[in-house]
């Protein structure tokens, strides 16, 4: 899978020989939508034996427009996530737009012909929400701004549990810890790659030894509280429980972490890359009144985290 920087206007050394099916949107999470969109593209590519591609952004459009903060500004995927996801659905080119002012202050039909027309599409496709230009313009008007140019292909809304399944839904679980629904909404669960590192040690104090994980800060991720998840380490999944917080228990101002506990694991991982697994949270974070009944909390979690793993593997 190729990926494709472009930006407005686009370089003329840039070559568009064949022509492609092309699927538009951000596609942050790329979720069943955006996968319904995409594999809809796929289908058409491989009746007309045409690549497969993606034309998407590399940050939040809304940038553009006004101060994001939080978890406005933070991402369901972050870029290398999105690749794999896309390269996974069979996509054979990535276009990643550089979404600044001069690229949405064009009016629709410059967007068509600068963009798609240059790119020599020969069918575009997207969700029925999907805007594009600096009106805004729908998948409704795509047609008249084509002028039977390249073809246009509509998908409808996703849905589950008769709501539309949107990255705003998603992101509105995830703050709420419901890790059950978003991993249904996602069609896979979702995912926080980072890097072990040192953390105060704590946990082996504890009888409850946790890798720290360093991770990007565009990462959405779920709300605070006591998770079950599963840890890629050297190719192998493994069973863990994960605490996102603050350690209130050791004081009120400690800055968020993640801290994991691989179960029955002992080896030195410090330095690995691993990827975690959000599968259910158990509960929120609690500050206890001294180590003890923090101990018995953390072995109640276990049990209830092996029983998981046996009911579920």
């Amino acid at each position: 899978m190729k990926v494709i920087n472009l930006s407005y206007p686009i370089s003329k050394k840039i070559e568009f020989k064949r022509p492609i099916v092309l699927a538009m949107g951000f596609f942050d999470g790329v979720h069943l939508g955006h996968q319904k969109v995409i594999k809809q593209a796929q289908k058409i590519a491989k009746q007309k034996d045409l690549p497969l591609a993606v034309l998407t952004y590399d940050h939040h459009p809304a940038l553009v427009y006004k101060k994001l903060e939080g978890n406005a500004a933070r991402y369901l995927s972050i870029w290398e996530r999105k690749v794999d996801l896309f390269a996974k659905l069979g996509v054979d080119i990535v276009y990643r737009v550089n979404y600044n002012f001069a690229f949405q202050a064009q009016k629709p039909q410059a967007f068509v012909d600068n963009f798609l027309i240059r790119m020599n599409v020969d069918t575009v496709v997207a969700g029925f929400d999907h805007t594009y230009g600096a009106k805004k313009a729908t998948m409704k008007d795509l047609p008249g701004y084509a002028q039977g140019r390249f073809n246009v292909n509509t998908v409808p809304a996703d849905r589950l549990d008769d709501k539309k399944i949107s990255s705003t839904r998603i992101r509105r679980n995830l703050e709420d810890g419901h890790m059950l629904t978003v991993n249904d909404l996602l069609g896979y669960s979702f995912e926080t790659t980072g890097t072990v590192i040192h953390g105060l040690a704590r946990g082996r104090t504890l009888g409850f030894p946790t890798a720290n994980l360093e991770y990007s800060e565009f990462q959405q991720l779920p709300s605070e509280g006591v998770y079950i998840v599963s840890m890629l380490v050297n190719d192998q999944w493994l069973p863990a429980m994960a605490s996102i917080g603050r350690n209130v228990t050791f004081g009120d101002h400690n800055p968020v972490t993640i801290e994991i506990n691989i179960l029955g694991f002992n080896q030195n991982i410090y330095g690995n890359e691993v990827k975690v697994q959000w599968l259910k949270k158990m509960r929120d974070e609690v500050k206890y009144t001294g180590k003890e009944a923090l101990i018995e909390q953390l072995k109640r979690d276990e049990i209830n985290t092996r029983t998981y793993f046996k009911n579920n593997g």
